[in-house]
C-alpha cells in the first residue's frame, strides 16, 4: 500500500533506527510502541513517519516530554525537538495520533439555561452563530 493510500485509510506508519542518520538496528510500526525497550533496543535516534501523525515520548509507557510527528524523515533529535527549548536526544515510547470521525457529530445549542427556549443543531462548520 503507497503512503498515500495509507494516509487516506487513516493507517500508520513509522520507521525507527536505534542510531542517528538511519543507521544500526531499524523497525516498523503500524500501532503504538509502549516501551522501544521491549523490542530489544536502547533508544531511538532517528525516525521516518511514512503516514499518520505520531506523538514520540522521552520515556516509557508515554511519559516525560512529547513531540508530535508528522510525515517526514527526522534523522537527528533536534528534528522532532526543533526549536522547543527543550533537549532529548532519544525517544524510548510512540503512539499514532488517531482523528475522530466526525461525519456522525452534532452540537445542540439552547437559547437560555438549563436547556430551555429554542433549540438549533449543529453537524457541520457553521463560521458564525
Amino acid at each position: 500500500t503507497s503512503s498515500e493510500a495509507m494516509d487516506t485509510l487513516g493507517q500508520h506508519k513509522i520507521t525507527v533506527w536505534e542510531e542517528e542518520s538511519f543507521q544500526g538496528k531499524r523497525c516498523e510500526f503500524l500501532m503504538e510502541c509502549p516501551s522501544i525497550m521491549e523490542r530489544g533496543f536502547r533508544k531511538i535516534r532517528s525516525i521516518k513517519v511514512e503516514s499518520g501523525p505520531w506523538v514520540g515520548f522521552e520515556y516509557p509507557e508515554y511519559q516525560g516530554q512529547q513531540f508530535i510527528l508528522e510525515k517526514g524523515d527526522y534523522p537527528r533529535w533536534e528534528a522532532w525537538s526543533g526549536n522547543s527549548g527543550y533537549r532529548t536526544e532519544h525517544l524510548l515510547s510512540f503512539r499514532p495520533i488517531k482523528c475522530a470521525n466526525h461525519n456522525d457529530s452534532k452540537v445542540t445549542l439552547y437559547e437560555a439555561e438549563n436547556f430551555q427556549g429554542h433549540k438549533f443543531e449543529l453537524s457541520d462548520d457553521y463560521p458564525s452563530l
